[in-house]
């Protein structure tokens, strides 16, 4: 077991749970789970939270556990965030006081995301992300990497995303009632790309699917960098939901046949084959052919899937055989939907679960869990400039005292280079 210098926590509020990860770093930047906390959560719709204190309570919850598990006191976490109010859009800025000094250095670049954020607030809007995609120097596009170079004109090219500034205020109050400091809130497919996809698929050109409790969220990445992103109101609630709403069942009842009986592809069903659901308001179950459940499963997948190709066609995705699709959160386990796939949109997909950047615990390795391990890699990032702090529990934690992740060596962002990201939590911003 490793001896920490510091820890990092992450929590994915999802639709349908709150997963707290704790993790700590060594002093080589090697990240290593120390507990988790998983507390189902009834208070978000659609990634939104509409009942404050059901979140509360789960947060706290699963924080709680966490600790335990960890043997540390949590003080602060980065936080993921997605939702319907969540909104992107691709901008031009022309930057005349980079290079002005003869040079474009580190520090010109450094700043340019929160310059781009500071051009693109909004009233009743928090920009969250400002990640620049390419430069134009003098005219001269397609520029990754403009350190070094000189320039007379700098233009940049940037992926924005901000959140509704009640929404963003509502996550954060939300964490914090649990006594926990936030550090940084960061678009939870974003997060989900960081931990499941390879630095070639981010280059060659990839986007995640990430399939929740309460939307599908798609990154869009084309030579290296994030290039369109999109949340879709659909998520696996909405599957159970529309076995609720057929056969007035429960919605335990409904979330278990959907995970073990359901399947995107009817005609692999047996024709005789029934299953029992619970019937509100009767003492009898009502037997449903499972194929009938099974085609209902396939329609809301078609739709999804409908949704997903327009989306990917807004993002100038058109050869798909060159293009790759890679699902992850916990509703692409759902029985056929890669064979769907590969038959509707393109056979160059996977699914995926975080891996290649630490030990997984066992029962973590699916790929609803690809959120809150990419919060963790996201966060050690941003701990160069963000304090992430933690106290152990009556003396029995790692380490001794309080630490900061930023006093050691952290791992670069699986994006690879300097921060790309702007952080509107930064301790000591505004």
């Amino acid at each position: 077991m490793m001896q920490p210098s510091g820890i990092i926590t992450a929590i994915d509020v999802g639709t349908t749970k709150i997963f707290t990860l704790v993790a700590g770093v060594d002093d080589t930047g090697a990240l290593e789970a120390l507990g988790h906390g998983i507390v189902p959560c009834g208070g978000l719709s659609k990634g939104n939270i509409e009942d404050i204190v059901e979140t509360q309570r789960a947060i706290r919850e699963s924080v709680q556990e966490a600790q335990r598990q960890a043997g540390v006191q949590i003080k602060s976490a980065f936080v993921g965030i997605t939702g319907t109010h969540i909104s992107f859009e691709n901008r031009r800025d022309v930057l005349d006081w980079v290079g002005s000094h003869g040079v474009i250095t580190d520090r010109d670049i450094s700043r340019i995301p929160e310059t781009v954020a500071n051009a693109s607030k909004e009233l009743g809007r928090k920009v969250l992300h400002a990640l620049p995609i390419s430069y134009s120097l003098d005219g001269e596009e397609g520029i990754k990497d403009p350190m070094g170079m000189h320039s007379n004109r700098l233009e940049v090219e940037t992926h924005v995303v901000s959140g509704s500034s009640m929404a963003v205020d509502r996550l954060v109050r939300a964490v914090e009632s649990a006594g926990v400091k936030v550090d940084g809130v960061v678009l939870g497919s974003i997060a989900s790309s960081e931990s499941v996809l390879t630095p070639l698929e981010r280059a060659r050109g990839t986007a995640v699917i990430d399939i929740g409790g309460g939307t599908t969220d798609i990154i869009v990445y084309k030579g290296g960098t994030i290039a369109y992103s999109a949340v879709i109101p659909i998520g696996g609630y909405q599957f159970t939901n529309d076995i609720c709403m057929t056969y007035n069942t429960t919605f335990e009842a409904a979330e278990e046949a959907k995970i073990t009986q359901c399947s995107t592809e009817p005609d692999t069903v047996r024709p005789h084959e029934e299953i029992t659901l619970p019937v509100q308001g009767r003492a009898a179950g009502l037997k449903v052919p499972r194929r009938d459940l099974c085609q209902l499963t396939r329609e809301r997948a078609m739709e999804l899937m409908r949704l997903i190709m327009i989306t990917l066609k807004d993002a100038d995705v058109t050869d798909f055989d060159n293009f790759r699709l890679v699902l992850t959160g916990g509703g692409s386990n759902m029985d056929g939907l890669e064979d769907m796939i590969k038959r509707t949109l393109t056979s160059n997909v996977r699914t995926a679960a975080p891996s290649g950047f630490m030990e997984i615990p066992l029962g973590l390795q699916q790929p609803e869990y690809a959120t809150g391990f990419g919060i963790l890699l996201w966060g050690a990032t941003q701990s160069r400039t963000a304090t992430a702090t933690y106290s152990p529990i009556n003396g029995n934690g790692p380490g001794n005292g309080s630490r900061s992740v930023a006093e050691g060596k952290v791992p670069v962002s699986a994006g690879g280079g300097r921060s790309r990201f702007f952080n509107p939590f930064r301790r000591g911003g505004k």
